[in-house]
């Protein structure tokens, strides 16, 4: 159908061309810029916290959970048809602050740049 329903987006100049000049990468590198001596490309970006302390009463050598001790066996439990009885696991009630190895909270770290590019 002449003239088209629907244009196209875009016309064609067939005069249009590149300047003599343009460079077809993405990002161009700056000749000019050069890494600071103070760039650490190794520094992590998440440090421990060096505020932090172990809280008082945290244990260091109990289980998170345990056995729940007031919890028995069901009467009508038969160990051939439905295998050997263990018990509910509840919060080991020593453990209120906290139980096992303690780490300290990890920030963000100030010296952290990155990767030089």
């Amino acid at each position: 159908m002449e003239p088209p329903v629907n244009p196209p987006k875009e016309i064609d100049d067939p005069a249009d061309t590149k300047p003599e000049d343009w460079v077809d990468e993405a990002k161009i590198d700056d000749p000019d810029s050069s890494k600071p001596d103070d760039w650490d490309e190794d520094a992590p970006m998440m440090i421990p916290d060096p505020d932090a302390s172990k809280p008082s009463g945290w244990v260091d050598d109990a289980p998170l959970k345990i056995d729940d001790p007031s919890a028995t066996k069901p009467e009508d439990w038969d160990d051939d048809e439905d295998g050997e009885w263990e018990a509910p696991v509840i919060d080991n009630p020593i453990c209120s602050v906290g139980c096992g190895k303690w780490e300290a909270p990890r920030i963000s770290n100030p010296e952290y740049k990155g990767k030089w590019y």
